[in-house]
């Protein structure tokens, strides 16, 4: 299971983050792009004060607002296409789940 171990606010909203498989880098969070409780963000005193859920693994913000461990870890590491990484559902934890019929 791909588990975030820790993850350290820069600026220009991006995060230094690092997996518990060894992989790390840069990953660049864009709230503004993708709108909903994410624009809670673009306060940098919210943005700063991410932390790692122990208990998940993933980043989290007062207020909420997480991202999937999973989908940021597949665009770090190059293993989604172009379009997957600009889903914002594929990177909210509390998007709807997809039925796969007919949606």
């Amino acid at each position: 299971m791909i588990r975030i171990v820790s993850a350290e606010p820069l600026p220009q909203y991006r995060l230094k983050i690092t997996f518990n498989d060894g992989l790390s880098g840069i990953f660049r969070v864009e709230p503004e792009r993708r709108g909903g409780v994410f624009l809670k963000l673009l306060d940098p005193g919210v943005f700063n004060a991410v932390t790692v859920n122990p208990d998940f693994g993933c980043v989290e913000w007062p207020g909420g607002v997480d991202l999937c461990p999973d989908a940021m870890h597949q665009s770090m590491s190059g293993s989604v296409s172009e379009a997957e990484l600009h889903s914002t559902a594929a990177l909210r934890e509390d998007a709807p789940p997809q039925s796969g019929k007919g949606n």
